[in-house]
């Protein structure tokens, strides 16, 4: 199960339980094991979940904005701690997750 941050964050608003808190900033991190086609896909099923109307006048009612990391790019350590993450959450890396037989290297 993915991690959330506690509800005892000290930036939280007093009245964050009573539907009427402000709007703050917040990252959220997605680690995948992907193709630069699977990759695509993905950025572009998130892009429409965060506006699910590009045509619609003005910015967006809940305002976001998203990159997205080559995880070549990152240092080995960051490399390490997102396969950690992504192995804790739901990977077997012996398991194909389009046919449950084992992964070709």
């Amino acid at each position: 199960m993915p991690e959330t941050a506690p509800d005892t964050d000290p930036g939280a608003s007093p009245d964050a339980d009573s539907g009427s808190e402000e709007p703050r900033l917040w990252q959220v991190k997605i680690a995948v094991i992907a193709t630069s086609a699977e990759h695509e896909e993905l950025m572009d099923r998130l892009a429409d979940v965060l506006c699910p109307d590009p045509d619609h006048e003005g910015p967006c009612p809940v305002p976001w904005g998203m990159h997205s990391v080559n995880g070549d790019s990152l240092t080995d350590e960051e490399r390490s701690a997102l396969l950690t993450e992504i192995e804790e959450t739901n990977w077997d890396p012996e398991e194909d997750p389009k046919d449950g037989g084992g992964r070709e290297q």
